[in-house]
């Protein structure tokens, strides 16, 4: 009996008992404060984003500069049949998300712009913090954890180094997202069994938001594929699960036709090709040669590389991207999903009976992780498409060792997290190009190629010259003579040849920064069309992106068979002596000529 007064179990049961109802009561106050913290830092994510976006400077990226704002302009301005790839394979591509863009820069200034657009892309805060709440509603501190990953996904290196910019992979992530939200909401609702109305009016709408968000970037559809694939894992019997994959699916390609549909008709209407010019192997369109082409640059290489791509990549960061994404989030991640799925895959071969530690919304995101980074390494490697799936990664690394350490030891997840964003912001975020913000987002100063009378024909040599057609703003057909990142037909020639047919006036070649990569693809793309160069005079236009100075060479071209004082391709003093032999060759024609008159 004495040993039982004094048994530590029977002595601390009153405290225990007191300090349970103690942590329940602040669970439920920390609930109510963690949910209006949630709206806080999500106002706070919109401004400071936005605030990111301003001191960043204005994008003044390559992709900028070659389509994002000829792409809009063109169609504004009914170009499409007026130029010839002035931005390269891009000049054809949808449009419409640079159309919200061109036109918020025709009313706002590029600051407010600026921000707005980093704003815009700070609302991916709101929704990483909506799917977290839903993967960890089970836990305790559930709401505490979903801020705190939150915040570590909108601080990831690629999601960052695209804040502010026109690459689009922010904006149509966010776009993402909803539909992935959505999706959390309902795949354990009591409705999965029996679908009703509002069950598939979730689901179509999620399909019709993935879809849109495929059909305004291509590039997305790997991401919708991979959702509609994830529901194969819903926690329902098969029938259900393969009918609403399918529904989503019918969804998705709905979605695609409302932001593309339109587009993909005029494409195949015009060229073809729905998707002009990308696959144009399957749909032969006659500008470009039917032979597949794509930009296997970071691809792996070998059995191996594919296996543990993210171990080579984050040991060189140039194997997926132009620039260094330095970051240990990747392989921190891989190594965590790897064993997790060995583990199962072990525990499944054993036939355990074990209760499975993740909830069916865990096993949605892992599926629709791990389908979504297979499809990326077999159809691109290029970083910024992962954009999506970096944000979710502080995500998947708590679930996973929530998964192994129990939700009581959750808190050593949190730190991993931590730790890695803080290892990620230490390192290089990729500067995709900035400059001092300006009055306007574009200009050239006046010259020749601008004045009264206007060119002719503007021939471009090389990328990225796109954003020099919206801001010279004349009537001169744009076209492009040095095609060397996609192989053309005879049939582009013969369109270049049409399309400068009949215009009276000079005629001039613009020149790429980097004029050496493009002079031979110039030189002969020239040629095909019957002109040649006087490069004997350098003569500049100069234009400004924000306060970013760029200088391009341009020369004037002529017919070959037309005598010029220079040709670009020979020296100034092999020039002057050829013109001076034509000149006296023309002199001892007139002469011979004038002595056969005299004679008659």
């Amino acid at each position: 009996m004495k040993w039982e007064f004094f048994n530590p179990s029977s002595f601390l049961q009153p405290f225990r008992a007191k300090t349970s109802r103690i942590t329940s009561l602040l669970i439920d106050h920390s609930t109510v404060i963690n949910k209006s913290l949630g709206w806080m830092l999500s106002l706070a994510a919109l401004i400071g984003l936005g605030l990111y976006s301003i001191s960043e400077g204005q994008d003044i990226s390559f992709d900028l500069q070659n389509y994002h704002l000829y792409n809009p302009y063109a169609y504004l301005n009914d170009r499409i049949l007026i130029d010839l790839f002035p931005a390269g394979l891009q000049s054809y591509f949808n449009p419409f998300l640079d159309l919200a863009y061109f036109a918020a820069i025709s009313i706002w200034s590029p600051l407010t712009v600026g921000f707005l657009l980093g704003a815009v892309h700070g609302l991916n805060f709101l929704l990483l913090l909506r799917i977290s709440r839903g993967v960890l509603k089970e836990h305790r501190f559930g709401e505490f954890y979903s801020l705190s990953l939150a915040v570590a996904g909108v601080l990831s290196v690629g999601f960052l180094s695209e804040v502010g910019t026109v690459f689009h992979d922010d904006s149509v992530t966010l776009i993402l997202m909803l539909s992935l939200w959505m999706i959390m909401d309902l795949i354990d609702s009591p409705a999965r069994e029996q679908p009703d109305i509002r069950h598939n009016a979730k689901i179509l709408c999620a399909g019709l938001l993935a879809g849109i968000a495929s059909g305004l970037k291509l590039t997305f559809s790997m991401y919708a594929l991979a959702l509609c694939v994830s529901f194969l894992v819903a926690d329902t019997r098969w029938k259900i699960r393969l009918q609403s994959g399918i529904f989503f699916g019918v969804s998705v390609l709905a979605g695609l036709l409302i932001s593309n549909g339109y587009w993909m008709f005029k494409m195949w209407s015009l060229f073809g090709n729905p998707i002009f010019p990308l696959y144009n192997h399957i749909f032969q369109g006659e500008l470009i040669r039917a032979v597949p082409f794509f930009d296997a640059r970071f691809l792996p290489k070998t059995l191996l590389e594919k296996l543990f791509y993210p171990v080579f990549f984050t040991l060189d960061p140039s194997r997926v991207a132009e620039f260094r994404y330095e970051q240990i989030s990747w392989l921190c991640c891989y190594a965590a999903v790897l064993i997790l799925l060995v583990h199962m895959l072990f525990k499944t071969l054993k036939r355990s009976s074990s209760p499975n530690r993740l909830n069916c919304r865990a096993r949605f995101l892992l599926a629709f992780f791990c389908v979504s980074y297979l499809l990326w390494i077999e159809m691109f490697g290029i970083y910024r498409y992962l954009i999506p799936l970096e944000i979710l990664i502080p995500l998947i690394l708590f679930v996973v060792s929530s998964y192994f350490f129990k939700r009581r030891h959750a808190w050593g997840g949190l730190l991993l997290v931590v730790a890695i964003t803080g290892v990620n912001l230490r390192g290089m975020i990729p500067d995709w190009g900035h400059a001092e913000w300006s009055d306007r987002i574009y200009k050239v100063e006046p010259g020749e190629l601008s004045e009264s009378p206007e060119p002719a024909v503007v021939y471009l040599a090389g990328q990225p010259l796109g954003w020099i057609v919206p801001a010279l703003d004349i009537d001169a057909p744009f076209i492009q003579v040095a095609p060397r990142w996609f192989p053309v037909t005879d049939a582009y020639w013969q369109r270049a040849k049409a399309l400068a047919e009949g215009r009276k006036g000079r005629r001039f070649v613009i020149w790429a920064p980097e004029t050496s990569t493009y002079a031979a693809a110039a030189k002969a793309g020239l040629e095909k069309l019957g002109l040649r160069t006087d490069c004997t005079e350098d003569r500049f236009l100069i234009g400004y992106l924000g306060k970013a100075r760029f200088e391009y060479k341009y020369c004037e071209v002529e017919p070959q068979d037309t005598a010029l004082p220079g040709s670009g391709s020979v020296s100034k003093g092999r020039a002057l002596s050829e013109t001076t032999e034509k000149r006296a060759i023309h002199e001892d024609t007139r002469r011979t000529t004038k002595t056969h008159e005299e004679r008659r």
